[in-house]
This record gives C-alpha cells, structure tokens and sequence, in this order.
C-alpha cells in the first residue's frame, strides 16, 4: 500500500508580477512547484492552440531523481486525462479546457494529490 501525500505549493509564477517597465504582448506560460516529503512536482501551464485551451507538461521527482512509469491524472469539471511519466520522468496534456482540477500521481512509493490546479 501507498502512503497518499497532498502536495503543498511552494512556488508559483502567477504570484510574481512583471518588473516594473515589462510588458507582456503575448500570454506567458505559468509556472508551479509543489513538494511532497521527498517528491517534487514542477507542472508548466501554458496557452494552446485555442483560447480556452492549455497545456500542461510536468515533471515527477523523487530526492532530484525523474520517476519513471507515473500514472498521472488530471481530473476536471468536464474531462479528465491520464498519462504516464517517461524515462525523465515528464508527461504531456495537451488541449485541457481552463477549470479548477485535482492532479493525482501514483508512484510505486506514493500517492501524490495536487488539489486544486487551476488551469487557466
């Protein structure tokens, strides 16, 4: 049996305004990291091919090391979307309608919970 883990945010891009003078002519990708004990989450929200579309690539870490063969879920208000890491430990989702959803990722070591991620 797995220990389950919620996540906590220990940083975000959202909350990092633009220095002063700095203007944006394009929506920028988001950045988060979440910790759990010895795991880390490092999760990029960025714009898709549609306005109310994103992408969401994140990378799985166990004491700095990728962790292969993850199951992820994304699970949302109208979709949810599974993946699984590959040998860097990284995973793809492309084209995930904006909402509040809750990632979880299974390890053989842990159950980690991220809730709520708002993609947006």
């Amino acid at each position: 049996m797995t220990d389950r883990i919620e996540a906590r945010l220990v940083y975000d891009t959202r909350a990092q305004p633009l220095g002063a003078g700095v203007r944006a002519m394009m929506q920028r990708a988001r950045r988060v990291l979440y910790a759990a004990d010895e795991a880390e989450l490092v999760v990029q929200i960025s714009p898709d091919r549609q306005a109310d579309l994103r992408k969401v690539i994140g990378q799985v870490l166990d004491e700095g090391m990728p962790i292969e063969g993850a199951a992820v879920s994304l699970f949302g208000p109208s979709s949810s979307v599974q993946r699984e890491t590959d040998e860097d430990g990284e995973f793809v989702m492309g084209s995930v309608p904006c909402g509040a959803y809750s990632l979880e990722i299974d390890t053989t070591a842990r159950q980690i919970s991220v809730t709520p991620l708002d993609v947006e």
